[in-house]
């Protein structure tokens, strides 16, 4: 296992190695740029470098810090569903930061990243000068919406079925060639995705035991996603409270998303104390691959306004 201090030391250039966190468990992060850190964390089933592209734009300005989360690429890959508790996985990033000597950093997540980040800045606010969220709601809205929107309840079906039993024949790395289609045929035809992206992907997916461990996420989650046509109690909203932290929060929202409903920005924005949003109409759930121009001109401005306030560790 390389050292941190070792990869981590200002080089512009990309390098990785894996990092222990405590509890057993190495990430394998990936470090691009110098400057102020950004921890840049990925959604399902993406891997640290499914940034590539926004790294290479934010590199120049920002120290990059983009891990494998706990069982996916080449992290380590606990084997009980119990592993993937989210309260663990935050624990994660709090012991990466505690290694790395970094008193606060920039989030950037995305999907089940951005879930992770709204709850590393809910349990150690002091750490987090500012949090950018591309397609992902803190875990209490989405909940919320899933109970009492009924398309946001019908979209989220999906989560049931991965953790169906079903799932396990599917998403599994002997079938990778089926999976990179489903996932990537899209983007790979429209020119998103260069080869390097694909081999990067492919070696990420076929890593023994990858699929389980990421499926697992969704298995330990607390998420309740009743029937369509069930009948829950009345919605009392997810509503801000003083157990929140005012870590300001720039929501960035592909209006095309078809995992969460258009709804769901605003009613992020009606939840965490300080949060602004920007829609991006022509983008998809993945807008900094969609439209990584736009998304940087956001990211860049709202990083200018809120400077870290605890000089960092070399």
């Amino acid at each position: 296992m390389s050292k941190p201090d070792s990869f981590f030391s200002g080089n512009t250039e990309l390098r990785s190695g894996r990092i222990a966190v405590g509890n057993g468990i190495e990430l394998h992060v990936r470090k691009q740029g110098s400057g102020d850190p950004i921890l840049m964390l990925h959604g399902f089933p993406d891997h640290g470098g499914s940034w590539r592209v926004l790294a290479g734009l934010l590199a120049p300005q920002y120290r990059l810090i983009m891990p494998d989360l706990r069982g996916y690429g080449l992290s380590s890959r606990p084997e009980t569903v119990a592993d993937y508790r989210i309260d663990l996985l935050v624990g994660d990033l709090i012991g990466l930061l505690d290694v790395l000597g970094l008193d606060q950093v920039y989030l950037c997540g995305h999907d089940w990243g951005g879930v992770l980040a709204y709850e590393l800045s809910r349990h150690v606010p002091e750490r987090v000068a500012g949090l950018v969220a591309l397609n992902a709601p803190p875990p209490q809205v989405l909940q919320d919406m899933i109970w009492h929107d009924p398309a946001q309840r019908a979209a989220s079906q999906y989560i049931s079925m991965l953790r169906s039993s079903e799932a396990d024949a599917i998403f599994h790395e002997s079938n990778v060639d089926t999976l990179i289609e489903r996932f990537l045929g899209e983007p790979r035809r429209r020119g998103q995705l260069s080869d390097d992206d694909l081999t990067d992907y492919r070696q990420a997916w076929t890593q023994p035991g990858v699929w389980q461990a990421m499926l697992a996420w969704y298995r330990a989650a607390p998420f309740d996603v009743p029937l369509v046509d069930a009948t829950v109690p009345p919605s009392l909203g997810a509503n801000a409270s003083s157990e929140l932290p005012n870590v300001p929060v720039q929501v960035i929202w592909g209006d095309r998303d078809a995992v969460f409903v258009p709804a769901m920005p605003d009613a992020i924005a009606g939840f965490w104390p300080d949060c602004r949003v920007e829609r991006i109409a022509e983008a998809g759930h993945v807008p900094h691959r969609d439209a990584p121009t736009r998304c940087i001109e956001i990211i860049m401005g709202f990083l200018s306004h809120h400077p870290l306030q605890i000089a960092e560790k070399e």
